[in-house]
């Protein structure tokens, strides 16, 4: 499972809680340099981890920030409710992608600064590494009498 494939899969999870909130927001790319579109959201990929697990498994884990930009930047205290009823109601089950089910470990947490909600949420991921091809070990034969 790639990043970019949770990355769609938390995207489109969001929009569907925007659409559900009904903001009319839509998500707009997080490397814009030009002013802020109000109602937007915005969904960043933050720090995480990557380590080995034994001989056979890896695991990563991942934060992804999910900002909500409420159209009244004055007032944004309903719009931020409403946006937060709905991202917690999509992502209460986790998430799926492909065919692969990923809880999320603590559950969604929600902050408010300068009026802009933000919802984060961390991820963990765990995968099996296939191992690696190798000859077969030849026929041993082993003689366990004493002379």
């Amino acid at each position: 499972m790639t990043l970019e494939a949770v990355n769609r899969a938390v995207c489109a999870l969001y929009q569907q809680a925007l659409d559900a909130a009904g903001t009319g927001a839509k998500l707009v790319a997080e490397d814009v340099s030009k002013p802020i579109i109000r109602p937007s959201g915005k969904v960043e990929l933050e720090d995480g981890t990557d380590a080995r697990l034994l001989a056979s498994g890896r695991e990563r884990t991942v934060t992804f920030r999910l900002y909500y930009f409420a159209k009244d930047r004055d007032r944004p205290k309903l719009e931020n409710l409403a946006v937060r009823d709905a991202v917690g109601a999509a992502f209460l089950d986790g998430l799926t992608v492909g065919d692969t089910y990923l809880g999320i470990d603590e559950g969604v947490s929600f902050t408010v600064t300068d009026g802009v909600l933000v919802c984060a949420l961390d991820l963990t991921l765990t995968e099996p590494i296939p191992e690696a091809e190798a000859d077969l070990m030849e026929e041993l034969n082993l003689d366990l009498e004493v002379t």
